[in-house]
């Protein structure tokens, strides 16, 4: 059986940590003279019948000192450091853009390692940004004067071969044509040094330099050395930097000496990199954890001691820039060179004024806008442009502060609209495109931990159990599952009614999904596939609606077999598949036909509106349930253990996977709003433990979402004291709009700055780069940071009556609990 592993970042060969330890343990020696024994303790004493021998007190004496703990190449994350080898300390030159050594510590160049990776850093020296600018930087790293070794976004794309003989007098590979570079350098032979001084002088010329931008070429590695001592390796070239008599060069790693070693030194006066800001002031304390640190569930009958406070957002898709096919998103929630790079210019995807932006023309803001976005982001990002990236990594930080504990993203992809985006750059394999993002989420989590000092120390965790998602709240982090949503899940899709899987394919791939860390599924999304039937998609216009309705006919060459939805739920022995345009004939589907299709158009205006033939498509209901592989696959993600989501499926087969998990105790999901069917269905999912979630919403709106949620009927044994719980779905990045907000300008002042719901953070208005973000400025919640401005809206003006406000963000922060409990269930259930 196939197991899909994650790859290990890529190391440079080092020799062996030997840091010194400066305190050992001290041991107590047992005494005794000749022919005697030393006393026993007191702990050591037979007990005597009838007697008590308590332990005396001992004295206390002076606290121990704690032991150093040793140097790791992560610690010097976002730190400020002079760098010395020897006695030869870094200096940098701006008159001649470059770095060189001197002996007067007092004139050391102090640099900000940023962190690209795990152990991976930028050796910023300078960074200056005016209002409007991108900023100026000053970097340690290899020239490309040539542009021939990095593309546009400063990755590195040249042949390596080339650039470490166009470095010329820089170094003298010659000596030592083995490691790093293996079999390349051995190819080179002899030829290196004369090829060096050929290329070196006419067309590349790349030389350490003061580089102005973040590239690869500007990443070094940091390995320990002896001591507290660090080598620092070129991540492409894996030379290192050397600083001798005769200035700074690079060295073979295989010649590490004493110039090759570096002791990093804090200091001040480092000028930063740019980021997105928090704008949050936390409590020394730091954000609450449990219910009963928060004044508003102090005495609440029910609630326990470690009973988790905060939210969930059920639904997001922060991996969804990559997806059908690439170059749809714009935008990254990470970027290994930063903010200005994650977030630089959609132009980038979209085009000139975003006019090639197919999809964004189609589903968001039709015509010209301004593309660019750091550092001032004049038009993106905004609630409704549904293809700029919303989910940028401080922003859902900044969320996490006020409460957010755990996050379900959504690997997604679309085969079919990725085979007929013509921007495409990845591939429309759907187990390819999942695999892809859900590197890239174990990537974002490595990034993070990168810029918190290690592996495990960063806030963003992904979780496979929900011990784990507690162990990791508990230490104040925020959960992570990974799910999948994808129209043709596991690669199963059907032609004509004829499955494109067998149940040997499910297993394997179900099995690399679970190794890949997933831990929820969808069984069918936008269209029919081999498990079932999906909801088709109501919404009006002629936007993505009439975009699914041409792609369901592409993918399964039929169109929607639609039907009268029945009052009544279907039995788990529904034959979905079988002579599915039955108890209708050709003409009554055609006329199914016609209401679906015409609904997707604008409605007539309204001096016609009583001529307009069209009765709305609110009946239709899909013909399809599950199929045979569908009942295998639920057994399946049972089996595992897995979370299996009813969105997107017909209300048949959403009824049947009720009917097959209840009797198991098995609870489901209905992460997000109506696509779960009807409220029929989402009060069942309630009611068998499992959770119901809507969008994120405004104000009233979402008052009454939360209440509704929360209070829908379930057993008292799965609440949370007097609460449901009532997790909220933002669906960010995932082709559907965030919450807009009413609010203007003039009313800035109702709300900030203000206090999180447990009352230990003060936040202000979100700063990234120039723009500072408010609700009120016309963009709604314009990015996954101002959920925090947007919970806060709702308390404030709300015009729902005060007791409705407060169960409604009763029901909010009591919704990491409820899904804990139910994750918890749903294990019990598959054991």
């Amino acid at each position: 059986m196939l197991q899909l592993t994650r790859a290990p970042a890529l190391t440079m060969s080092v020799l062996p940590c030997s840091l010194l330890l400066l305190a050992t343990s001290l041991l107590a020696g047992c005494g005794g003279g000749s022919g005697g024994a030393s006393a026993p303790t007191a702990a050591e004493q037979p007990r005597q019948p009838g007697t008590e021998n308590p332990a005396p007190t001992p004295e206390p004496g002076p606290e121990p000192a704690p032991e150093p703990q040793p140097l790791n190449r992560f610690q010097f994350a976002n730190g400020c450091y002079t760098l010395n080898s020897d006695g030869r300390f870094l200096q940098a030159d701006t008159t001649n853009s470059v770095y060189t050594l001197t002996r007067d510590a007092a004139q050391a160049t102090a640099f900000t390692l940023k962190p690209t990776d795990l152990g991976r850093y930028l050796l910023v020296s300078d960074y200056q940004r005016t209002t409007g600018s991108s900023g100026q930087k000053q970097l340690l790293g290899i020239s490309d004067p040539a542009g021939e070794l990095l593309d546009q976004s400063g990755n590195f794309v040249g042949e390596l071969s080339y650039l470490v003989a166009g470095l010329g007098d820089t170094l003298n590979l010659v000596l030592d044509p083995v490691a790093p570079l293996g079999g390349l350098l051995r190819e080179l032979g002899e030829s290196l040094e004369g090829i060096g001084d050929t290329l070196g002088d006419t067309t590349l010329q790349p030389s350490l330099a003061m580089v102005s931008s973040a590239n690869d070429l500007a990443v070094w590695n940091l390995n320990p050395s002896e001591a507290d001592s660090f080598t620092l390796a070129s991540q492409v070239t894996g030379l290192l930097l050397t600083a001798s008599d005769d200035g700074l060069t690079l060295t073979s790693p295989s010649l590490e000496n004493a110039d090759t070693r570096f002791v990093l030194n804090a200091a001040d006066g480092c000028s930063g990199y740019p980021e997105a800001e928090l704008n949050a002031t936390v409590a020394d304390s730091g954000p609450a954890i449990y219910l009963k640190e928060v004044e508003r569930f102090r005495g609440t009958p029910g609630i326990d001691n470690d009973d988790v406070f905060g939210y969930v957002d059920a639904h997001s898709h922060i991996s969804a820039y990559e997806f059908i096919g690439g170059r749809v998103n714009y935008g990254d929630p990470f970027h290994k060179f930063g903010v200005d790079h994650a977030l630089h210019d959609c132009a980038e995807n979209h085009g000139p004024q975003g006019l090639t932006g197919l999809v964004e023309q189609v589903t968001s803001n039709p015509g010209p806008h301004e593309t660019r976005g750091w550092p001032d982001f004049p038009f993106w990002p905004r609630n409704d442009s549904l293809q700029h990236h919303q989910s940028y990594y401080k922003w859902i930080e900044r969320a996490h502060l006020s409460g957010l504990k755990i996050l379900v993203n959504h690997l997604v992809h679309n085969e079919i609209l990725c085979q007929i985006n013509p921007q495409k750059q990845n591939d429309c394999d759907t187990v390819a495109a999942i695999e892809q993002q859900a590197d890239l989420m174990h990537r974002m989590e490595d990034y993070i931990d990168a810029q918190h000092g290690g592996p495990g120390e960063g806030w963003f965790r992904i979780v496979t159990s929900a011990s784990e998602a507690r162990q990791v709240i508990g230490e104040g982090k925020m959960a992570v599952i990974l799910g999948v949503e994808a129209s043709k899940a596991l690669n199963c899709g059907e032609f004509l009614g004829v499955a494109e899987c067998s149940r040997e394919e499910i297993v394997e791939r179900l099995d690399r999904l679970y190794a890949m860390d997933v831990r929820s599924l969808f069984p069918v999304h936008k269209f029919d596939n081999a498990f079932g039937g999906h909801l088709p998609d109501l919404s009006d216009g002629i936007g993505i609606g009439a975009v699914l309705y041409g792609g369901n006919l592409l993918e399964t060459g039929h169109t929607v077999e639609f039907e009268d939805c029945p009052d009544h739920d279907h039995a788990v022995n529904d034959s979905p598949l079988a002579d599915p345009l039955q108890p209708y004939g050709i003409f009554e589907q055609l006329l199914f036909q016609l209401d679906y299709v015409g609904e997707r158009f604008p409605a007539s205006p309204e001096e016609l509106a009583e001529y307009d033939p069209r009765r709305g498509t609110d009946h239709l209901c899909n013909t399809r349930g599950l199929t045979d592989l569908g009942f295998f696959l639920i057994e399946e993600l049972a089996k595992r253990g897995m979370m299996i989501e009813t969105d997107h499926i017909s209300r048949k087969a959403a009824t049947q996977i009720l009917d097959l998990t209840a009797p198991r105790g098995y609870p489901v999901i209905n992460s997000h709003g109506n696509w779960g069917g009807t409220e029929a269905l989402r009060d069942r999912v309630a009611a068998q433990g499992g959770i119901s979630a809507s969008f994120g919403s405004v104000r009233d709106n979402w008052v009454d979402q939360l209440t509704r949620d929360g209070n829908r009927p379930r057993p008292d044994s799965y609440k949370v004291g007097p609460f449901g719980g009532a997790p909220f779905a933002s669906d960010v990045n995932g082709i559907a709009a965030l919450a807009g907000n009413p609010g203007t300008p003039d009313q800035e002042d109702s709300l900030y700055p203000f206090t999180s719901v447990d009352g230990r953070v003060v936040f202000d208005k979100q700063v990234t780069g120039d723009h500072a973000f408010s609700l009120y400025e016309g963009r709604g919640v314009a990015h996954y940071g101002l959920y925090p401005d947007q919970i806060a809206d709702m308390v404030v003006h709300s015009d729902r009556q005060p007791e409705q406000i407060d169960d409604a963000i009763n029901q909010l922060f009591t919704s990491a609990e409820a899904y804990l409990r139910m994750w918890e269930r749903l294990e019990q259930a598959a054991q």
